[in-house]
């Protein structure tokens, strides 16, 4: 395959661990990183530091663009920077491929459309969760087409009180930055709906509110962890010198941009929802209904198709923590307590540990028939390296369609987008009027 050579904008924890390490350490036969991108320049020096190898670090993209050559550029910033990087690029001759969610609005999904349209460069977009085995097997079961005509979906989400806490710590607790979790989270559920039913979404109702991370339930917190005066009483309390990946990262480098990646998960200045239900209205007449809560015991998901022929669904139970672990945030946030196990089969919370997952097919009439499939422990379920390797390696193969463009990562967030619309006017919003300027 011919070398390419790829910049990347964005060194946080995802840009510097999911992608750059990745392309230093088993892709360098097929990838070059020419150029790091970030407006701190402290986590230009962290990532140069943690690569181990001589990348030039640039401030300003268009600089850094200016200087190396440049295939692909890899975006990975805050999501309300990534219509600019997106564009930009694509004006300057790159292909671009950048996490989820594509963008935040319909404003910047349109410009980056056109953008797309008008240079003739192309958008990726990373949905990692497409590429897990699991997902892959629900995928092709319903290609074969083993319920029939599906007419209603049912799809739930869980994050934990890890997990779910550490939006409401970060820049994601303000919409203005991430959308909300209708849109920085929801945009991998909404997408995987898409992928599996093959269709895009017609309109959308939703409602939302925050329950858990409210201000009430740490009267007298501070503005950050490390110089609050209750941590003692709170059990999301979060020590960034605790962690090493954390401190180098965030903590070492606060002084160059003034972001605080211990924010209380409780603060007045948070305005997205830890409580979300939609429906969503696909052509045919499809139904999906979805929800999705960011503040329970477990992590996990649950999936469920309806049909002519039948029902199947899915559940996957991601992790599970038991009660007398739940008091204190650095016990509940370890491997060792945060554990895969299947709550299905739990007796009294001493849980199970799995090494398949099965997917259950319900037909109109007969018993139920299992699919098993082995349970992968590698990055989101397995997704993420077959993700890395479609994308740096030979695409060329992809019957199941797990390549998503602009087109997907448009029709994702405007899934989202339009949830958010209705929370704020109380009725159903057209996704095709989004689209439209």
């Amino acid at each position: 395959m011919m070398m390419k050579n790829y910049c990347i904008v964005g060194l946080g924890s995802r840009g510097l661990y999911m992608f750059a390490k990745d392309l230093v350490d088993y892709y360098h036969d097929v990838a070059r990183i020419t150029g790091l991108c970030d407006i701190n320049p402290g986590r230009i020096e962290n990532a140069q530091r943690v690569l181990g190898v001589a990348i030039p670090g640039f401030q300003d993209f268009d600089t850094m663009l200016d200087s190396v050559d440049c295939d692909v550029v890899i975006v990975t910033t805050k999501d309300s920077t990534h219509d600019q990087f997106i564009i930009r690029a694509m004006e300057r001759g790159k292909d671009v491929i950048t996490e989820k969610p594509m963008t935040m609005n319909e404003q910047k999904c349109r410009a980056i459309l056109d953008a797309e349209k008008r240079t003739g460069h192309h958008v990726r977009v990373t949905f990692n969760y497409r590429y897990a085995p699991y997902k892959t097997e629900i995928k092709r079961l319903l290609k074969e087409g083993i319920v029939g005509d599906v007419h209603s979906v049912e799809f739930r989400w869980f994050l934990d009180t890890v997990h779910g806490a550490d939006y409401f710590r970060r820049w994601h607790a303000q919409k203005i930055n991430s959308g909300g979790l209708t849109v920085h989270k929801a945009t991998h559920h909404f997408d995987l709906i898409n992928w599996w039913l093959d269709k895009e979404p017609v309109e959308v109702a939703a409602m939302g509110s925050r329950h858990f991370y409210v201000p009430e339930r740490m009267k007298n917190h501070g503005e950050r962890c490390s110089t609050c005066t209750v941590t003692k009483n709170c059990s999301f309390y979060l020590d960034l010198d605790a962690d090493e990946k954390l401190r180098t990262l965030y903590k070492e480098n606060e002084q160059y941009d003034g972001y605080f990646r211990d924010q209380c998960v409780f603060s007045e200045n948070i305005d997205i929802e830890d409580t979300i239900s939609a429906i969503v209205r696909y052509p045919e007449g499809i139904q999906l209904t979805y929800g999705l809560t960011a503040a329970t015991s477990f992590e996990g998901w649950q999936v469920a198709f309806n049909g002519t022929k039948g029902r199947l669904e899915a559940f996957e139970p991601e992790c599970f923590v038991d009660l007398e672990d739940q008091t204190e945030f650095a016990q509940r946030a370890s491997s060792l307590i945060r554990r895969p196990e299947d709550w299905r089969i739990s007796d009294n919370g001493q849980g199970r540990a799995f090494d398949t997952l099965q997917i259950r097919y319900y037909p109109l009439f007969g018993s139920v028939h299992t699919f098993d499939v082995p349970y992968v422990q590698e990055g989101h379920g397995g997704g993420d390296r077959r993700l890395k390797d479609h994308l740096f390696k030979d695409a060329s193969h992809d019957p199941l369609g797990h390549i998503a463009g602009s087109r997907a990562g448009a029709m994702s967030i405007l899934v989202g987008v339009a949830a958010n619309q209705s929370m704020a006017q109380g009725k159903f919003i057209c996704i095709e009027d989004l689209l439209k300027k």
